[in-house]
């Protein structure tokens, strides 16, 4: 297939002239009914009202300025998104305002970026409007137009050939305390993610996607908008929120769709074996799915096992299960299992893999440290910069869907994207850790949120994962372990939410279990283990913990000591 067709405004425009009334996308909404209200998009319908937003933007505006997408999750998001692409204005995927969401790192990218233009739906017309009266926007939008509120009109030109350096859309990373990153992702890399993409779902009449993934987030806008669309594949979307507050409610939907294909960070699936018990999982079928992507935040073993366990008898199997590795910089995948192959798990010795040596061993012995594939590279160039001895290096990658920087941040751009230490050009320096085997990818952690400790290197992610292991009491997700200098040394300090309100004889008994698992996989000693308040710890945009806040807080005091 010419990868142009993958573009997601042309493959629209095209579905629509070829079958017009076949349904493109179907939303569910939660909010006001148990079992969700569907609303159904043709693809008549996704080029009409995308073309209508487009001539409105023109009217506003010139190709090349920002728009701000404040939608909420349904169907106004993608129209909005589409409407960009085809004025070819540059879009930026966010979020609408909401009372259970922090306002602050909207404002930080609205400031960032300085769109021109907001747009967003008539229900959250008010908390926008309120959201841009704050003083910390030091400039505002020309107009914020509700896309639900643009009726038919003036139809933009049709677009013409497609400038592949132009920026289509920024993408802004969850980043932690620095200020925001907005990756510029341009219409060669959406063409060539979609591309990556379409090798993992085939384009025949059987495929079907189910999505929660927040679409501001790159694997849920690639995964739930543009794949779909430059397929021309069935999808079903809901929010984020619905699936948290009831995860059954993805497994009714995979069901009832008959899904093939679905995504999910590593959580998701711990949520649906917590909060879906044996009874729930009655009715609950399937065999129809192909495909389970896993990525965004490190893909556990454990994790994999419980939910192929928990849904056997529920036709699922586990070769569906498809780890991969990506980030926003690389416009979402890089490296992924191929469907119906099984997965891939490396056993290797803690103590070598920390002094940055491989060494295999028995999945057995109590010294391994086992560590799920990434799979092999799609699309691209993938190698290891400066390893250490021969065990992880630097994780760099290199192709047409690494993006083109970041948004007016010249020197971090640079720093990310540009010429490396050994005079390679091309290069994304993703700032992860991992090593090649048999061409395969291992994720072993972060680069700068290495532990060092007593001349030893440890991983957060391994040490996050041995306490929720050692403690069920603890929240998953929810464990965060990094390294602050106290008493003029490196000590390991590990915060984490219980579950439920713990008794001062609980918070002992938590914590000793915690230095106890640690210490005993490990051979480190945790110094400080501070339990915190439901919703204390920080987390990203996409869920994950922001360590390097987590620290800054605790040094800071916020955190108390134990």
């Amino acid at each position: 297939m010419n990868q142009e067709a993958l573009a997601p405004g042309p493959a629209v425009l095209r579905a629509a002239a070829e079958r017009p009334d076949t349904i493109a996308m179907t939303f569910v909404d939660h909010s006001t009914a148990r079992d969700g209200v569907a609303t159904e998009l043709t693809y008549r319908d996704l080029a009409e009202r995308s073309a209508a937003v487009a001539a409105c933007l023109l009217e506003c505006t010139r190709p090349g300025e920002r728009a701000a997408i404040l939608c909420g999750h349904d169907a106004d998001y993608v129209i909005a998104f589409l409407g960009c692409l085809r004025a070819g204005v540059i879009g930026v995927p966010l979020f609408a305002p909401e009372p259970f969401r922090p306002a602050d790192r909207l404002l930080d990218v609205i400031a960032d970026c300085t769109p021109e233009i907001v747009l967003t739906s008539g229900g959250h017309l008010d908390a926008v409007q309120r959201l841009l009266a704050s003083p910390r926007l030091a400039v505002l939008p020309k107009e914020v137009l509700p896309v639900d509120r643009i009726g038919p009109g003036s139809r933009p030109a049709p677009p013409g050939p497609l400038d592949g350096d132009a920026v289509a859309y920024l993408q802004y990373t969850s980043g932690s305390t620095r200020r925001p990153a907005g990756v510029r992702v341009t219409h060669r890399n959406v063409l060539a993610g979609a591309a990556q993409l379409t090798a993992w779902v085939p384009p025949d009449a059987s495929s079907r996607l189910v999505s929660w993934l927040p679409f501001f987030h790159d694997m849920g806008l690639m995964f739930s908008i543009v794949l779909p669309l430059a397929r021309a594949v069935p999808v079903t979307c809901f929010a984020p929120l619905a699936f948290v507050k009831h995860p059954r409610r993805w497994l009714e939907l995979l069901t009832t769709g008959h899904a093939t294909h679905t995504m999910s960070p590593n959580f998701g699936l711990d949520l649906c074996v917590d909060r879906v018990g044996p009874q729930q999982r009655a009715g609950i079928d399937l065999s129809a799915l192909r495909a389970l992507g896993n990525g965004s935040e490190p893909v556990r073993i454990r994790t994999l096992n419980r939910f192929t366990e928990a849904f056997r008898g529920n036709g699922f199997r586990h070769e569906a299960h498809c780890p991969g590795y990506g980030l926003a910089e690389a416009t979402m995948a890089v490296t992924g299992h191929e469907p119906g192959r099984p997965v891939r798990v490396g056993a290797f010795d803690r103590r070598e893999l920390s002094a940055g040596r491989i060494r295999p061993v028995d999945a057995a012995d109590p010294g391994a440290r086992l560590i799920v594939s990434s799979g092999r590279p799609i699309r691209q160039e993938v190698r290891i910069a400066r390893p250490w001895a021969d065990g992880p290096g630097e994780i760099r990658v290199r192709g047409d869907n690494v993006c083109a920087g970041y948004w007016r941040q010249p020197e971090r751009s640079a720093e990310t994207f540009g010429t490396d230490e050994d005079g390679n050009a091309g290069w994304l320096r993703t700032g992860d850790l991992g090593f090649l085997l048999d061409g395969e990818l291992y994720v072993t952690g972060r680069l700068r949120e290495l532990i060092v400790i007593d001349g030893r290197n440890h991983y957060p992610a391994d040490i996050e994962a041995t306490v929720e292991e050692t403690c069920p009491q603890l929240r998953r997700g929810r464990v965060v372990a990094f390294a602050s200098e106290i008493d003029d040394a490196e000590r390991l300090v590990v915060v984490a939410e219980p579950r439920s309100p713990a008794s001062a004889t609980d918070v002992e008994t938590i914590r000793a279990a915690v230095r106890a698992g640690v210490a005993g996989r490990h051979d480190v000693r945790v110094h400080t283990v501070a339990l915190l308040r439901r919703g204390s710890v920080p987390i990203t945009s996409s869920g994950k913990p922001r360590r390097r806040e987590c620290r800054i807080r605790f040094e800071r005091g916020d955190f108390g000591h134990g």
